[in-house]
């Protein structure tokens, strides 16, 4: 085997396990993953500058309209049917779950179309680049799913943001009730611990015998 295939190997097997971890962080899905995966702004402006698009919109304002729409749905909502915190933070999660989920299968996609962006311009010269239609179409469609990617991710951060003020609410009307004091009598205790010494010195004596 030439030294060429090996390093294509080598990296061959560098691109799956990278990508197959981004796969197992995928299958989390939880809210938690997606405040973790959401691409950072700068990474789409960049990628959207590269495709001849711009970014139009700030994070902030994505974020401020998850929270108006969570605040809207829990909006005289009576917190008593919950049991407990526990009932009412997956009552949440449950809320969400469909926004999650369609960000995770997003986010697959616009990963898996990037890569291959990127492969193609690692192969290609920017003229081959330049006067293929197709190529700039897709570098677009790659280009705006990944965006799509990042206003999903700052909308669930935002409706999280505001169900994280519903829990303090919550406690705050709802404290957990104060630990039951614990007893002063320590008799129990000091004779368990006598006798267990007494039982280690018999077989301290017996095995010295």
């Amino acid at each position: 085997m030439s030294e060429h295939t090996k390093s294509d190997n080598r990296e061959d097997h560098l691109v799956t396990s990278v990508r197959r971890r981004g796969r197992e962080k995928l299958a989390k899905r939880t809210i938690e993953t997606v405040l973790q995966l959401t691409p950072d702004t700068e990474t789409v402006a960049v990628t959207l500058r590269a495709a001849g698009l711009r970014l139009s919109r700030k994070a902030e304002a994505i974020g401020r309209e998850g929270t108006r729409a969570v605040r809207a749905q829990v909006k005289g909502t009576d917190f008593s049917m919950f049991a407990d915190f526990d009932a009412l933070q997956e009552h949440a999660r449950l809320c969400l779950q469909e926004t999650v989920d369609a960000f995770l299968e997003l986010l697959a996609q616009a990963q898996d179309e990037r890569f291959q962006i990127e492969q193609i311009t690692q192969n290609t010269t920017v003229e081959q680049r330049l006067s293929a239609p197709v190529f700039r179409a897709r570098r677009e469609a790659a280009a705006v799913a990944l965006h799509q990617v990042w206003k999903s991710g700052h909308w669930i951060a935002g409706a999280w943001e505001a169900f994280g003020k519903v829990f303090d609410a919550y406690r705050k009307a709802n404290p957990d009730p104060p630990p039951a004091l614990a007893s002063n009598d320590t008799a129990p205790a000091r004779q368990d611990l006598v006798a267990r010494k007494i039982v280690s010195l018999n077989a301290w004596k017996s095995a010295d015998r």
